[in-house]
């Protein structure tokens, strides 16, 4: 199975890189939408169920619950059925890889691991410009604030089964850039990047 991992912080551009390795025949899950559908119920009747606070909480709840590996082995188990289905994928792209146990699994198999680099201030613009259902307005501070929750574990939840951004970001093999607003030229550099 091939495979590419995209990691980079909400808003830094992941889902465009996912987008044009799906148009070019790879199967590709977000690993952010998995736990998106559980923060929902998670966290329902809070005015912003998807917040990265809410999300952060949500995904170490499931892999402390179900296992620190619980949503890459749910994508697998996805790309796998497809496979026995009769498609024919290039392979498997993983996007909002968020752990180290994802990242391991990646680089072991002979994956790439993607970066996407975006500053705060950008990345907060295109948030607040455009929330998703479930998330609410919230000061620079405060994106600022929640972020640091998934840069490094957390005290109190066992270390294996938490996100560590930190550690993605060390991990990858190529960095791609994206602090403009022209989505066409970041769509030209992502295929430059990786060659498509």
């Amino acid at each position: 199975m091939k495979l590419i991992g995209i990691g980079g912080l909400p808003r830094s551009g992941k889902d465009t890189v996912a987008e044009l390795l799906i148009a070019e025949g790879w199967f590709g899950i977000s690993f952010g939408d998995v736990v998106r559908v559980h923060a929902f119920v998670r966290h329902k009747g809070e005015p912003d169920p998807i917040s990265v606070a809410n999300m952060t909480d949500t995904s170490n709840w499931l892999r402390e619950t179900q296992g620190p590996d619980v949503i890459l082995q749910e994508a697998i188990k996805q790309f796998n059925v497809r496979q026995h289905s009769g498609k024919q994928d290039k392979g498997l792209v993983l996007w909002s890889v968020r752990a180290p146990v994802e990242v391991d699994f990646i680089l072991s198999h002979g994956g790439e691991l993607i970066w996407v680099e975006t500053s705060d201030e950008v990345r907060y613009e295109r948030g607040m410009q455009n929330l998703r259902e479930g998330e609410a307005k919230i000061s620079l501070e405060e994106f600022k604030r929640q972020e640091q929750l998934q840069w490094q574990p957390q005290p109190g939840i066992p270390k294996e089964v938490q996100m560590d951004i930190s550690y993605v970001k060390n991990h990858a093999t190529k960095t791609i850039e994206n602090n403009g607003n022209d989505v066409e030229a970041f769509k030209r550099t992502i295929e430059q990047a990786l060659g498509l």
